[in-house]
């Protein structure tokens, strides 16, 4: 039996491209500075413009840091106060089995991974602090082509003793590649060198590109590459992170100076730390971050990530096409209330926990509602659709590229006309919107360290080491956010916030291949990155309006 709803109008079966037009048809206009949503051409169910020139980010990106509920700010005692015991509210403890009483060392093998981040304003990318060779001229005058030597060094692999940054060529003006962490021993790939005025030794590592020698050690023993960021067993992402709160919170260089509490650096704006691990003394427990910094465990608050994640193929291939996560965006953490008619007065049927995967069947008439099975209806803003598209020119068959819709805060990744992957994000919010438009990713990091300005352009902020960041457009990025839990929701100031598993997965699917053990790809004529649609208008919902009490006001005049 067809749905009767409006004093009789039927409601019809419809396919996913008619769903599609009627869904944009009832569209409400939307009263924000971000302009006109852009409409796009729906694609079967998945069972049956030039790149930007590539440069340096230059750190703005804003990663919505008040998107966690924060405590309330606290005045902390001054430098000279004696101790005070920490409160209750405390990180957990990453221990150290073999020190337990010292600071958590990583690496269980003796060989910890250091310096697998970058420093992104580095203008070479992983080159910062290279110190030129005594034995070779650098001058303009001595420079010539690199000549072929022999090379057959009697090791097992090469030791890389420090981030460096790997050329397209054997020079030091080529292109980098991008960079290979410290401690990796890697591969040559083969019996022949190249000497240049710059390196005396430039060696062709596996998978691709070169590395100076003099940042190489030779090593008896086999190749190690790790993936990084590296993960322990049921870590969601590489570590702890925690954000820094209280007035006038300062950080130390050494363990004695925050003891005495002397020569501490005051920390401004809002700050998010990387912990390596703790140091209690006496009745005092000290954190030391990864940069090398000390702080009072009490003016830290531990970040927990998200454990969302969205469904790959196998799962979208018994779902209906289109699907949607049912979850309000006035009370995204409220359950989702199914009527038994598309009518606000209507008996509730049931309801549905937040993020819960349901079909999208039928559009009532007024576009208001929708039928997710028979005489179940929910709410229109209660839904964030997965529609499925085209392709955009320009994208091979097979290509992998990635699909954000801003209004539903929708990502879905394709190969080809192919679906394979779909989740929720956090994009920007009006006002700090991300831009609309066809991009290519054209630099991946492991880690990146990020910095800049609030809104305001007074409010800074500084936060540690975000995995898994691919940057699309300057420096727009898909990346982890570790600090929320509203994808969903636009809550960002201009990036794509990502749960930490749906980064991880996307950054290690999307081009360019990052190769195991290097922390930083670039992409290249040769191996481009994955194409990136950003399209639609995120919008935030209006504010439910407080109901004002008349005031009845008693007038005397002409009484006596």
């Amino acid at each position: 039996m067809v749905p009767q709803v409006d004093g009789g109008t039927p409601v019809t079966a419809a396919t996913p491209g008619e769903l599609l037009a009627a869904w944009n048809r009832t569209a409400p206009v939307l009263d924000t500075d971000g302009g006109p949503s852009r409409p796009i051409v729906a694609a079967p169910p998945p069972h049956a413009d030039a790149p930007s020139a590539g440069h340096e980010p230059s750190l703005s990106i804003d990663p919505e840091l008040s998107a966690t509920p924060k405590p309330e700010r606290q005045d902390l005692p001054p430098e000279e106060d004696t101790d005070a015991p920490p409160p209750a509210e405390q990180l957990v403890v990453i221990p150290d089995r073999k020190n337990p009483s010292e600071e958590l060392v990583l690496g269980p093998d003796g060989e910890p991974l250091e310096d697998t981040s970058l420093v992104l304003d580095d203008p070479a990318l992983g080159l910062e602090g290279e110190e030129p060779d005594p034995t070779v001229s650098t001058s303009p005058d001595a420079g010539s082509e690199p000549v072929a030597i022999p090379y057959q060094p009697d090791a097992g692999s090469l030791r890389v003793l420090r981030s460096i940054a790997v050329r397209s060529e054997p020079r030091q003006s080529s292109p980098p590649l991008g960079t290979v962490a410290q401690d990796m021993r890697v591969l040559w790939k083969s019996e022949t060198a190249m000497r240049s005025p710059e390196c005396e030794t430039w060696v062709e590592i596996q998978p691709r590109g070169w590395v100076c020698e003099r940042y190489l050690e030779r090593n008896f023993r086999e190749p190690r590459l790790r993936d990084l960021p590296r993960l322990r067993e049921g870590e969601l992402t590489p570590g702890t992170y925690a954000r820094v709160v209280g007035k006038r919170v300062r950080a130390y260089p050494s363990l004695a100076l925050a003891r005495a509490r002397r020569k501490g650096v005051l920390l401004k704006g809002s700050v998010t730390v990387q912990l390596r691990g703790q140091v209690r003394v006496g009745r005092r427990t000290f954190w030391r971050t990864t940069d090398g910094q000390y702080l009072e465990a009490r003016v830290l608050r531990e970040y927990r990530p998200s454990a969302f994640v969205g469904v790959d193929a196998e799962q979208m291939s018994e779902l209906s096409s289109p699907f949607a996560w049912a979850q309000s965006r006035l009370k995204p953490t409220a359950p989702i209330v199914v009527r038994v008619a598309p009518d606000e007065k209507a008996a509730p049927e049931t309801v549905l926990p937040p993020r819960t995967l349901v079909a999208v069947r039928e559009l009532s008439p007024d576009g208001r509602w929708v039928l997710i099975s028979e005489d179940h209806w929910v709410a229109r803003d209660d839904l964030h659709v997965a529609w499925f598209t085209h392709a955009p020119p320009g994208v091979e068959p097979g290509e992998r590229w990635l699909d954000v819709d801003l209004e539903a805060q929708v990502l879905v990744a394709y190969e080809g006309e192919r679906p394979v992957y779909a989740t929720l994000v956090s994009s920007g919010k009006p006002g700090t919107d991300t831009p609309e438009g066809l991009y290519r990713v054209w630099i991946k990091f492991a880690e990146a360290d990020m910095t800049g300005s609030g809104t305001a352009g007074n409010d800074t902020y500084r936060v540690a080491t975000v995995p898994w960041t691919m940057f699309f457009e300057r420096d727009y990025a898909l990346h982890t956010a570790y600090w929320h839990d509203r994808f969903g929701e636009p809550t960002s100031h201009g990036c794509v916030n990502l749960s930490p598993r749906d980064a991880r997965l996307l950054y290690t699917w999307a081009a360019p291949e990052v190769p195991t053990g290097w922390s930083m790809v670039h992409a290249t004529p040769e191996s481009p990155g994955s194409w990136v649609r950003i399209r639609g208008q995120a919008s935030l919902p209006p504010k439910p309006q407080k109901e004002r009490k008349a005031r009845v006001v008693a007038s005397t005049r002409g009484l006596r």
